[in-house]
């Protein structure tokens, strides 16, 4: 071997080494964010899904929300302060966008609130109107619309619910796995995804072994038929009563009975704002913890 003409070679092989980025280096991924209602606020829930028969249809479904978190495993925090007013009845809505994420698994959070000051209208489908009501009565829900039952008639409802909760450590409905995967060199899509059945659930402190009621907010409305924030008010869970002022009972004439589980509720209105306060999952139907 002739060291003297290798050394060249082996110099310029060097300096190409030098150059040339690492073979273990991971191309940053991005994160899209959508808000979605699914078709239970799009299209409505049918009488099927009711145990007590009725039908509803929302022309309305207004949600306050932001402060989208990622974390990772290493405790690396990315996150977007934006905050939005939208309407998830009208369709899937934009929520945010992160970009040059490491690739890996993240920890999903976000936060459910009512309108702040920097809260943006972000989908041009909600008036400036009901964003400056909503922060006034501490609202982070509004929902209008119509219930349905044959042999009852037509209700219309416009309701609002004053939820605060941070919603952390969600489980990815895809897949049942904790959080989202962000990929190498391309973009993972993620949406949060609005349960309005939630709002009718007849017991708290579990998704098992529910049933969707609507006769006893029907017995909370006014002479026009309309059911209001303040007509839930004036439900005693331990004392419910039908339109007529008697004991609430069902088809088959056994008393109907809300289960509040460990949650210190008394009325209608506290029940159904306890039982939406989880339903923002991720992607789908996974699960997310409420922060303490």
């Amino acid at each position: 071997m002739n060291l003297k003409s290798s050394v060249p070679g082996l110099c310029a092989l060097l300096a190409l080494t030098l150059v040339l980025p690492a073979c273990d280096s991971v191309a940053p991924g991005d994160v899209r964010v959508t808000m979605s209602g699914g078709d239970g606020t799009q299209r409505g829930l049918p009488d099927t899904l009711f145990q007590d028969g009725w039908s509803v249809q929302f022309t309305k479904y207004l949600v306050s929300l932001g402060d989208f978190t990622l974390t990772s495993a290493s405790g690396e925090v990315r996150d977007s302060r934006r905050h939005v007013l939208v309407d998830v009845q009208k369709g899937d809505i934009p929520l945010t966008e992160l970009t040059g994420l490491p690739a890996g698994r993240w920890n999903v959070g976000f936060h459910v609130s009512p309108p702040r000051a920097d809260t943006e209208l972000a989908d041009g489908q909600v008036s400036a109107g009901d964003l400056a009501m909503m922060r006034e009565r501490g609202f982070s829900y509004w929902v209008e619309g119509r219930a349905v039952k044959a042999g009852v008639g037509i209700f219309d409802f416009r309701m609002g619910f004053p939820v605060q909760a941070r919603m952390v450590d969600c489980i990815n409905g895809v897949d049942g796995t904790q959080g989202i995967i962000v990929p190498e060199g391309s973009r993972a899509d993620v949406e949060v995804t609005i349960h309005a059945e939630h709002m009718f659930y007849d017991r708290l402190g579990t998704h098992k072994g529910v049933q969707l009621r609507f006769d006893a907010l029907a017995a909370t409305a006014n002479s026009e038929r309309l059911i209001t924030p303040g007509g839930l008010a004036s439900q005693q869970l331990t004392d419910l009563k039908d339109a007529q002022g008697l004991e609430l009972r069902d088809a088959a004439g056994q008393p109907v009975v809300y289960l509040p589980g460990a949650h210190d509720v008394r009325t209608l209105q506290e029940f159904v704002t306890q039982s939406i306060v989880d339903q923002a999952h991720l992607n789908g139907g996974g699960v997310c913890t409420v922060a303490k």
